[in-house]
């Protein structure tokens, strides 16, 4: 059964339509491909690369179909061989290493918040949201805070900087869509991050 999405948001499935990729500053697309098991999607992909949005691929194998895609719909693209860019950026991580990526980004985003909040900027977490919607921010802070980057870097395959990088892309977008393959969702240690 799916055991991790529900335990950590409620519920074992997608929780946005396609119409929200019309809407999306960013797409993290991790653990799977959608040239294979959901061709649809890349014109999903295409359109929200054609009006700029950040596409985020992390995954331990590249994948061609999230890397860049000639539509068939679009006879000048079949006609020239003029594929469209997907993703943006591109990190291979170790297997099992999407965990550690989370947490890192977690991190990565609670640091750019203390920053901003200390040099009287805006906040970057949104507190309002968390207050009313979540439970146990205190222990993710106070396990995020414990875990050391040199694990976080082990167990992921990727470098800090690297991860940081993910975290602002993530931080910087007014609207994100985070999509997964089915292993985190039916994951039994998938909301042990």
């Amino acid at each position: 059964t799916s055991v991790g999405l529900p335990k950590s948001i409620g519920i074992g499935k997608g929780t946005v339509t396609l119409e929200d990729f019309d809407h999306a500053d960013a797409v993290f697309c991790i653990g799977h491909n959608p040239g294979t098991n959901h061709p649809r999607m890349l014109n999903t992909l295409r359109a929200c690369s054609k009006r700029g949005a950040a596409i985020v691929s992390i995954n331990p194998l590249r994948e061609r179909g999230l890397e860049r895609f000639i539509s068939p719909q679009h006879p000048s693209e079949m006609l020239t061989g003029n594929a469209t860019q997907l993703s943006s950026v591109y990190y291979q991580i170790k297997v099992g290493g999407d965990l550690a990526v989370l947490k890192g980004m977690m991190k990565a985003v609670v640091a750019l918040d203390a920053e901003s909040r200390a040099a009287g900027g805006p906040d970057v977490l949104d507190r309002a949201f968390i207050a009313e919607h979540t439970q146990g921010i205190d222990g993710l802070l106070a396990d995020l805070d414990a875990t050391s980057w040199e694990s976080i870097e082990a167990s992921s395959g990727l470098k800090r900087a690297d991860i940081e990088h993910l975290g602002r892309i993530y931080a910087n977008a007014k609207n994100v869509i985070i999509c997964y393959g089915m292993g985190i969702t039916q994951h039994q240690m998938g909301s042990q991050l």
